[in-house]
């Protein structure tokens, strides 16, 4: 297969990977829930699932606009690297993670909350490596060099030059 039709070898939908565990936990945690602190609990909820509803539509648009598709079973046709992808690989697999855990804490759920490290290893095992591989494939050093710079997961800030914190204190200059 030509490295133009090849493309990355997950063999799972990704949601499942999170769906699964989620379910599992849904259901195995029925009775056992945790029952204080609904109001809170269900505005942090609320939180989280606007923010992975938020981060999944960006990171969408960004590779449509790119004019590459986010289904990992169709052949990358660019490497993209700005918009959320500036700051994490894998903003849409964060977002499934942001999801899944808004609704194991509106939910009250500590079953559901116990099984998200399954999911994302998972979501490391049987999707991100395979991508990861067809990507360094595909890309070469370009992939490279901005897995080297971005993280898998966690996003990271932009690291402060050493010249620019001298003679500062924390929100003001100093003499």
């Amino acid at each position: 297969m030509a490295a133009r039709e090849a493309h990355a070898d997950v063999r799972v939908l990704p949601p499942l990977l999170f769906l699964v565990p989620l379910a599992i936990g849904l259901v195995a945690g029925r009775r056992v829930r945790l029952r204080r602190w609904a109001g809170p609990r269900r505005v942090l909820a609320g939180a989280l699932g606007a923010m992975a509803a938020g981060l999944f539509g960006w990171a969408t648009a960004t590779m449509l606009r790119a004019g590459t598709n986010p289904e990992p079973w169709v052949p990358a046709a660019a490497l993209v690297t700005d918009g959320p992808f500036r700051r994490t690989r894998n903003p849409i697999y964060l977002a499934y993670t942001l999801a899944y855990l808004a609704i194991a804490i509106w939910r009250g759920s500590w079953a559901t909350l116990a099984l998200l490290p399954t999911a994302v290893r998972l979501t490391n095992r049987l999707a991100i490596e395979p991508e990861e591989a067809y990507l360094r494939q595909r890309f070469g050093d370009a992939y490279q060099r901005y897995a080297e710079r971005t993280p898998r997961w966690l996003p990271a800030g932009e690291p402060v030059p050493q010249h620019r914190l001298r003679g500062r204190v924390v929100g003001r200059k100093t003499r």
